[in-house]
């Protein structure tokens, strides 16, 4: 348990607030200005239990909080709310906005306790196909309550990781949202391929090296192998290899997107909400093409977001 701002009052605690993905669980009280009182962070996420496991390990947590901050209300985010989770809580279709989505929180059933569950978002490709997020609704909620009127008017949002996001924010809604899977093909390429091999160290020069010969050929599938090949007519040391790959994959995902027709009018910077660590690293892809950026921590947000949904909810009782 992490204890960030020392001894405090249990009267001045307001909410519990659950982010609950298939890998993590993190678990924060905060008071009734937002800030975060206590944190339980632990590799219990939902994809790590069998389904009947997860109540009981959810109140286990919530009994271990200081006195009557194990009454309090609790609001849930992320895959919680999927079929491998707590309750299946369906997808609110886009376009949707804060207001709206707070309205449909699922109060959590077959539990002796005050919670409820946001649900995640859909849309539709041009083409039809169907899109779903489930946990980075409240980190766009979070930043949409901090961002100037005009960001709001339009804007283009990043959400990086195992299954990156890329948001269009319209008149303060989610309109549409596209998934890459950058990070989950990164994963596989670097651990069980060809492409990367040994020990590796991270380079800079090496992932603008991947970011800038993502130009040289817009078909993905026969770029990959130059991380192979430039480590064997000595243009890429091998331990550089991993670094090339992320900057070859981050760099195809942006020049796919084509931003500046994707969103005409938006925004000129796009918004990085993530880990920092790999925010940056966007930031650096998207530089490359004279796109600028700023970054936000991306729990910092969550717990925000969470928060607005809640005194969202309560205007609807």
């Amino acid at each position: 348990m992490n204890n960030p701002t020392g001894n405090f009052s249990n009267d001045t605690s307001e909410l519990v607030a659950v982010d609950w993905g298939t890998s993590s669980f993190r678990l924060s009280l905060l008071d009734g200005d937002g800030r975060l009182l206590e944190q339980r962070v632990s590799g219990r996420g939902v994809g790590q239990m069998r389904r009947e496991e997860l109540l009981p390990f959810l109140l286990g947590e919530i009994a271990k909080l200081p006195g009557c901050a194990r009454t309090l209300p609790v609001i849930i985010c992320g895959m919680a709310g999927s079929n491998i989770g707590l309750q299946n809580v369906p997808y609110q279709p886009c376009p949707v906005d804060p207001q709206q989505l707070a309205a449909s929180l699922a109060p959590l059933e077959e539990a002796d306790l005050n919670a409820c569950i946001v649900p995640g978002l859909s849309t539709r490709t041009a083409s039809g196909e169907l899109e779903v997020m489930r946990g980075e609704e409240t980190q766009i909620v979070g930043w949409l309550a901090q961002a100037s009127e005009e960001e709001r008017r339009s804007s283009w949002l990043c959400l990086p990781g195992t299954h990156a996001k890329w948001v269009n924010i319209e008149k303060g809604e989610v309109r549409q949202f596209h998934t890459a899977i950058t990070g989950e093909l990164y994963a596989l390429l670097s651990n069980h391929s060809v492409l990367v091999q040994g020990d590796q160290k991270f380079s800079r020069e090496a992932f603008d090296s991947g970011v800038a010969a993502s130009d040289e050929n817009p078909d993905l599938a026969f770029n990959l192998f130059s991380a192979r090949t430039r480590v064997l007519d000595q243009r890429l040391p091998p331990s550089e290899g991993a670094a090339y790959l992320s900057g070859l994959l981050i760099g195809s995902e942006i020049r796919a997107l084509n931003l500046a027709s994707a969103v005409p009018g938006a925004d000129s910077a796009v918004h990085l909400i993530g880990d920092l660590h790999i925010t940056e690293l966007y930031q650096r892809a998207l530089a490359h093409r004279g796109i600028g950026s700023r970054q936000y921590e991306g729990a910092d947000l969550a717990l925000n977001g969470l928060r607005q949904l809640y005194r969202q909810s309560r205007k609807h009782d």
